[in-house]
């Protein structure tokens, strides 16, 4: 078993990403999950950057014995396709994203609170990307907003 094997084991069913090996995975609990997840993200991909299955991307369903989750994998072959990765893992395609992270539960009105509540795309890694923060958002902005008013200070004295 290797250190993916077991990285992969330790998340919650979701959409997590390898940023090293440009692919994403799926980690779902039963199979019709993953079937549906695939024919939705090959329809995404398709339609938001004109990628291409077996050329562009290439797919990969396998169970996990051990605890019996179907990992869906898809691997970013070409230039075009690395691009498409980038944007979908750096939060620069938010309409491709979401269809993503919740392409695995049906539309329908039983389950619409699962589509609200879906977990976001995740690294597989502990290390943050570059535009996560480990501090929170309103705490960069009161970093940023005191260094701008001691600035100010500093070359506007009273």
């Amino acid at each position: 078993m290797n250190t993916l094997d077991i990285s992969l084991n330790t998340l919650p069913e979701g959409v997590c990403f390898d940023q090293e090996n440009l692919t994403l995975f799926g980690l779902y609990n039963d199979e019709l999950s993953a079937f549906r997840a695939r024919k939705e993200w090959l329809s995404a991909l398709e339609a938001n950057f004109f990628l291409v299955n077996d050329v562009d991307v290439k797919f990969d369903l396998s169970p996990n014995k051990e605890t019996g989750r179907f990992v869906l994998s898809c691997s970013f072959a070409t230039a075009c396709a690395r691009y498409a990765f980038w944007r979908v893992t750096n939060y620069q395609a938010p309409e491709a994203q979401y269809i993503i992270e919740t392409a695995h539960i049906p539309i329908c009105e039983s389950r619409k609170d699962e589509i609200y509540t879906a977990p976001d795309l995740k690294s597989i890694y502990e290390t943050p990307s570059i535009l996560s923060n480990k501090k929170g958002k309103d705490s960069i902005f009161k970093e940023i907003w005191s260094a701008m008013v001691d600035l100010k200070s500093k070359k506007f004295p009273k």
